[in-house]
């Protein structure tokens, strides 16, 4: 026997693995479960194998399958090849319309799944889809089994298990697939079980025995075990998608979990269901209006309110501003493999990056930071432990932020220079930097932040290009001079940068002033001399000594809570690596570190401030172009300006020449002969 199972995603083939193992332990029926992650294009090598076990299979299960190259493919296929049944779940209309069970119509099936359309009562349609997911199994029992009805209950019966993907209730769909629609003698003595029934919304621990219900029952298991105390200045709510968590595929969630327990902290891990993440965040973060958590990190990989199939970002971004906190949106890979991603200089798939990055940052969401993913050979996500850590220490540093007292905190400001020269440095688009910078410093002060505010503008701006510039024939002031020894000591990438740039230098400069908790930095400049361009995006590569120590200066040297890029823009962010879903490898990554990363960004230039959000992790401030409108010319120019155009477009030669005199004469008058 032969089944074969078409999914996105990457919590179901573990349990079908499973479930094909104890279904021939038990029932010796020789049954073959193939499964293929349809969530990027497949090549024509791997399409064939698709081909040869759709051939072969008596049933087929296509789950979560949208528009693409792939489903274009599969409902040829599907007109191509016959089969017992064919069961289409949760996919575009044109697939959904090739399920084939028995005498079902499935338009008669899908008066029972709500339907999640764009408007003002999507709230109530979530609500639905959890009633359908708790009432459903019940209702089924009084749904006769005779006639027209048989085939609609039987898809009915198995949508329920795929709602509850349990280990038991994904092997029980597949057993009751094969007992209602396969010929086969063996299967008269197959039992199914009734559905495994699984909270909606929960919330999970690894180390806990079961599902919590209520925040109550989670609060009292975590004072039994001696855990951090569930207060707000110690906690961070975490989104888990409910397949993952109740089809037992946790390992990436465990792993970061552990990870931001190691840093002190207290985490709140809700499983909620695809389609809304809103009823686990009220459930579980919130408590009678007021906060439960720091900061929310959705580990789901889809929109805060929609799930895969669509988003309402209207919807998710006023609830996350009445509940005013930070939201962020790390990424397990689902649809490529770890080693697909490590290895692709792109990064994330188009499928993976539109999804799980594009979508998110239109709800709101930062910090698209890659913290696990389904190996090439493996059945389920790992943690990727590296990461893991890093994310970890990145989400403290942003808990830091919110919670430490503020005199206590330090911030870099880093300004720009380019093209490089003392005149460039401090510009930025459409921005005045300095009276900027000087607004930001008296806000600081007045919020509590230590910092020695200067007189004015003016007087910022002579004591960063000034002070001590002369004497040591720098373009600003000296703040500090890094020895190589530090610099090996403190930076782990400096064979790599001495690989491209040479030995360290005896003495790196670091640009900037500090005012007490305030560092005020200069950017280096990037590229090589004569080309400073060159290192933007490049595909190898790397900073050189005094682009890394600066850097390692902000996060090892004067040890900054988190970090300001002033102005559009800078390069940090156009270091070489991926374009999207940076590894351990890329360099914005490595100089960024767990640094907090605020950056000040026009509104008009959305495509780069993307690359600064997803390149170097950053919270976007931005700020209006200045009103700008054509002041034309001074009536003599303008006249002079009429004179040339006439000439330009005359085709007589004598009106030409009575032109060009007009221009002389005019032009004498105004001084530009």
């Amino acid at each position: 026997m032969n089944i074969t199972v078409l999914y996105v995603g990457s919590s179901l083939l573990a349990p079908l693995k499973n479930a094909e193992q104890e279904i021939n332990r038990v029932y010796d029926l020789n049954l073959r479960v193939a499964a293929y992650n349809f969530g990027s294009p497949l090549s024509d090598g791997e399409w064939a194998e698709v081909e040869r076990d759709l051939a072969q299979a008596n049933v087929v299960f296509v789950i979560h399958v949208m528009d693409g190259e792939n489903a274009s493919r599969l409902i040829q296929s599907l007109k191509t090849h016959k089969h017992d049944a064919v069961v289409v779940i949760n996919c575009m209309p044109e697939l959904m319309r090739h399920t084939r069970m028995g005498r079902l119509d499935i338009g008669s099936v899908s008066r029972w799944v709500p339907k999640f359309k764009a408007d003002k009562k999507r709230k109530a349609n979530h609500g639905h889809y959890l009633k359908l997911v708790n009432r459903l199994p019940k209702v089924l029992k009084f749904v006769p089994t005779a006639g027209a009805f048989t085939d609609a209950k039987h898809y009915l019966q198995l949508f329920c298990y795929f709602l509850q993907p349990t280990p038991s209730n994904i092997q029980s769909m597949l057993l009751y697939s094969l007992k209602h629609y396969v010929r086969d003698a063996r299967l008269k003595r197959v039992k199914v079980l009734e559905v495994q029934q699984v909270p909606t919304v929960a919330i999970y621990h690894p180390d806990a025995p079961e599902l919590f219900e209520t925040f109550e029952a989670y609060e009292e298991w975590c004072a039994a075990k001696k855990q951090l105390a569930l207060d707000r200045d110690s906690t961070l709510g975490l989104l888990l998608m409910r397949p993952q968590v109740v089809s037992k595929t946790t390992k990436h969630y465990d792993v970061l979990i552990r990870s931001i327990e190691a840093e002190g902290l207290s985490v709140i891990p809700a499983i909620a269901t695809l389609m809304d993440n809103r009823e686990a965040v009220s459930k579980f973060f919130v408590d009678n209006g007021k906060s439960r958590v720091s900061q929310i990190v959705s580990l789901t990989g889809f929109s805060f309110v929609g799930g895969p199939a669509m988003n309402d970002s209207a919807a998710a971004s006023q609830f996350l501003r009445d509940l005013n906190l930070p939201y962020r949106s790390a990424v397990s890979l689902d649809t490529q493999t770890i080693e697909a991603w490590s290895d692709s200089a792109t990064g994330l798939n188009p499928i993976q990056a539109g999804m799980q990055i594009a979508i998110p940052e239109i709800d709101g969401a930062t910090e698209p930071f890659i913290y696990g993913g389904i190996p090439g050979r493996g059945q389920e996500p790992v943690a990727l432990e590296d990461r893991c850590t890093r994310l970890a220490r990145r989400l403290k540093r942003w808990h830091n932020l919110q919670t430490a007292p503020r005199e206590q905190i330090k911030l870099a400001i880093v300004l720009f220079c380019f093209p490089p020269s003392k005149g460039n440095i401090g510009t930025a688009a459409d921005l005045d930097v300095f009276p900027g910078v000087w607004d930001l410093l008296k806000r600081l002060k007045e919020e509590g932040y230590r910092v020695d505010v200067p007189e004015n503008a003016e007087v910022l701006r002579e004591q960063l290009l000034g002070g001590n510039s002369e004497q040591f024939g720098s373009t600003a002031n000296l703040a500090y001079r890094m020895s190589p020894d530090e610099y090996r000591r403190l930076c782990p990438y400096v064979r790599e940068v001495e690989g491209d740039w040479g030995a360290v230098p005896s003495k790196i400069p670091i640009q900037g002033i500090s005012l007490a908790n305030i560092f005020i930095g200069v950017q280096p400049t990037f590229g090589y001399e004569g080309d400073p361009m060159r290192m933007i995006m490049a595909r190898s590569g790397s900073p050189h000594h005094g682009f890394m120590a600066f850097y390692t200066y902000l996060s090892k040297v004067f040890s900054a809570d988190g970090v300001i890029h002033f102005g559009t823009h800078g390069s940090l962010e156009f270091m070489p690596g991926k374009q999207i879903g940076l590894s351990s490898e890329c360099w914005p990554d490595r100089l960024i570190g767990e640094l907090p990363n605020f950056y000040v960004y026009s509104v008009n230039n959305p495509s780069e401030g993307s690359i600064a959000k997803r390149r170097s992790y950053a919270e976007l401030v931005s700020y209006l172009t200045p009103p700008i409108e054509n002041a034309g010319l001074y009536k003599e120019l303008a006249g002079l300006r009429d004179l040339v155009q006439a000439y330009r477009q005359s085709n007589s030669e004598t009106e030409r020449a009575r032109l060009y005199a007009s221009i002389e004469e005019v032009s004498s008058e105004l001084h530009l002969n």
